[in-house]
C-alpha cells in the first residue's frame, strides 16, 4: 500500500512538473503605480483604466489595450485640460495626446477620417488616415477638441487612447508586434506578445521600478481660465511589476475559461487588484 502510495505521488509531482514545464502561450502583464505618480491634487483626480477593445469599427484589427482616463474637477470653477500640451509617455518617449481628426455622421452612421494622423500612432493606425465618400447633403461634421472643460464637481472622459500601436514597439522595448492572423475576410492584425525562451506555463516574474522592462505614464496639462496663462500639472507613472506565463482557450481569443482558471490559480487575487485600481493589466497572446 505504501509503494502505491509513494508511486502515485511521485506521479502527481511529475504531471505538475509537466503542465508548468509547458511553454507559456499567453502572458499577463500586470502594472503598477511608481512611488512618485500623483493622481491627485487640491483640484483634481485622475483615474486610469487598461482595457482591451477594438481599435476601429470594421474590425480590421484585432484587439488590444487602450488607455481610458477619467478626470474629476474637485474645485467650484471650470478646469480646462489642454490635450495638445498633455501627453501619453512610453519609457521615455511622449507622444501629445491631441490628434487632430474629423468624424462624419450619415443617417445614424459614422466614419472616421484622420487628419494630420501623429507620428507614433496615438488615435490612429501610423502612416494611414481613413476616408469616405459622403455624397449626401445630410452629412455632418465635428471636429476633434484640443481643449476639454470640466464643470465644477464633475467628471469626464477623454477619449480611450491605444497604447499598443503599430510603430510604438521599439518605445516599448519591443515586448509586442502586430501580425496578421486568420484568413481571407477574417484575417485581422493582432498585437501579440513575444515569446520569451524562459516564460513557461505558471513563471512568475517581480521586477521593481529600476529594473522593469517598460514604464507608461501620461501627463496632463490644465488651467482655471481658457488662456493657459497659469496652468498646472499632474503626471502618473504606471511599471511593470509582475509578468506572469500562462495558457490560453483560443486563439483568437473565446471565452478564455482556461487561461482565468489558470490565473486564478497562479495569481488568485489578481481580481482584487485589478477590481481596486491597484494594479492595471496588459493581457496578450504568445506570437508565432
Amino acid at each position: 500500500m505504501r509503494t502505491k502510495v509513494i508511486a502515485l505521488f511521485i506521479i502527481t509531482l511529475f504531471s505538475i512538473q509537466s503542465v508548468y514545464a509547458k511553454k507559456a502561450k499567453a502572458i499577463w502583464y500586470f502594472l503598477e503605480k511608481t512611488q512618485t505618480s500623483v493622481t491627485e491634487d487640491n483640484n483634481i483626480s485622475v483615474q486610469y483604466g487598461i482595457y482591451t477593445k477594438y481599435a476601429n469599427t470594421d474590425y480590421n484589427l484585432g484587439p488590444y489595450p487602450t488607455l481610458r482616463i477619467k478626470i474629476t474637477n474637485k474645485s467650484d470653477k471650470v478646469v480646462f485640460v489642454d490635450l495638445g500640451t498633455s501627453y501619453v509617455k512610453k519609457n521615455d518617449v511622449a507622444s501629445v495626446i491631441y490628434t487632430p481628426s474629423i468624424t462624419t455622421t450619415m443617417i445614424g452612421t459614422t466614419i472616421g477620417m484622420g487628419v494630420n494622423v501623429s507620428v507614433s500612432g496615438l488615435g490612429g493606425i501610423v502612416g494611414t488616415t481613413i476616408g469616405s465618400s459622403i455624397t449626401s447633403s445630410m452629412a455632418t461634421s465635428s471636429y476633434a477638441q484640443r481643449y476639454v472643460s470640466i464643470p465644477p464637481k464633475s467628471s469626464v472622459f477623454l477619449e480611450d487612447i491605444p497604447i499598443l500601436t503599430p510603430g510604438s514597439e521599439a518605445a516599448l522595448g519591443n515586448f509586442f508586434y502586430f501580425d496578421e492572423i486568420g484568413a481571407g475576410e477574417q484575417k485581422r492584425l493582432w498585437c501579440v506578445s513575444v515569446g520569451y525562451s524562459d516564460v513557461k506555463y505558471g513563471s512568475i516574474y517581480e521586477y521593481t521600478e529600476d529594473e522593469t522592462m517598460f514604464n507608461i505614464g501620461c501627463y496632463l496639462n490644465y488651467s482655471f481660465t481658457e488662456d493657459f496663462k497659469k496652468s498646472n500639472a499632474i503626471e502618473t507613472t504606471y511599471y511593470l511589476k509582475k509578468l506572469i506565463g500562462t495558457t490560453m482557450s483560443t486563439f483568437p481569443p473565446g471565452t478564455n475559461a482556461k487561461e482565468y482558471a489558470a490565473m486564478d490559480e497562479l495569481f488568485p487575487e489578481w481580481r482584487q487588484k485589478i477590481g481596486t485600481g491597484e494594479l492595471e493589466l496588459i493581457r496578450l497572446w504568445i506570437g508565432r
